[in-house]
């Protein structure tokens, strides 16, 4: 019995193709678009770089060798534009020369992986699957930095957009929509959780922490994870109030970071 694999993995991504023969741009195109991948073709990697500037992508097919601009050219380029998002884009080389001293020529260049051509489909999936993070969105970013007085201050990333990105279908929008939503709607909530514990209405805390569990474990604000809940469970029992201000200031304080930090990010 013939054993089918499941390529639906890669469906709605958008994939950016640089190739300048006919044949193997129609090959390449025909088993992308079979997986559910939207392809743009470029001819040589000018035609990529000018592409890949008006428009997002999740991946580049690079072929080393084109006219007007080759596949290393066009990746150096693109490493160095301003906009993050495009400049750490995944690129593939597309390569008859696949030796271990063409790969690092390659790797040298900006390019994150090669596949050798004529390309194996089975392979061709794996190598894209693997380059293509559900992290991308954030431009491989785990770190906030911020400018203090001349001095660069680093903290960690507070937040973790993994289940928004897994239920996004690759859609950026809708990604940007929830994190739009989260910037606009929980600070109110927190400022009326704050002035619901100083004023010690109890129940008004419970039903607030209640309302923002599930938003800040679909942000993966994994720190707040538990603090939230014994807010919520403590308020709702009347147990161990005198802990909640201090944890609903902690909250109130990640909250704030996690939005700096979008801001950022999003810039």
């Amino acid at each position: 019995m013939k054993i089918v694999n499941d390529y639906t993995g890669l469906r709605r991504k958008k994939i950016l193709l640089a190739e300048d023969v006919q044949l193997n741009q129609y090959i390449a195109q025909r088993i992308l678009e079979s997986w559910g991948c939207i392809v743009t073709i470029a001819n040589n990697g000018k035609e990529a770089f000018e592409l890949l500037q008006q428009n997002f992508f999740d991946c580049i097919l690079m072929d080393v060798q084109m006219p007007e601009m080759d596949g290393i050219a066009a990746t150096e380029l693109i490493r160095k534009l301003p906009n993050q998002d495009k400049s750490t884009i995944p690129i593939i080389a597309l390569t008859a020369n696949a030796l271990a001293s063409d790969k690092e020529k390659y790797t040298e260049a900006g390019m994150n992986d090669c596949i050798a051509k004529p390309v194996d489909e089975e392979k061709l999936f794996s190598i894209i699957s693997k380059n293509i993070s559900h992290e991308s969105f954030l431009s491989g970013k785990n770190i906030l930095e911020e400018k203090n007085n001349g001095q660069m201050n680093v903290s960690e990333k507070l937040y973790d957009l993994s289940m928004v990105l897994s239920v996004s279908g690759g859609n950026k929008d809708f990604i940007k929509k929830m994190v739009a939503l989260f910037m606009e709607t929980v600070p109110p909530n927190v400022a009326e959780l704050k002035k619901s514990a100083e004023s010690e209405n109890w129940d008004q805390v419970a039903k607030i922490a209640h309302k923002l569990k599930s938003t800040i474990d679909s942000m993966g604000i994994k720190s707040l994870h538990q603090d939230i809940r014994t807010v919520e469970s403590g308020a709702k029992q009347k147990i161990n109030l005198t802990e909640i201000p201090s944890l609903v200031n902690k909250i109130e304080s990640v909250i704030n970071n996690c939005i700096v930090q979008l801001q950022i990010e999003l810039q």
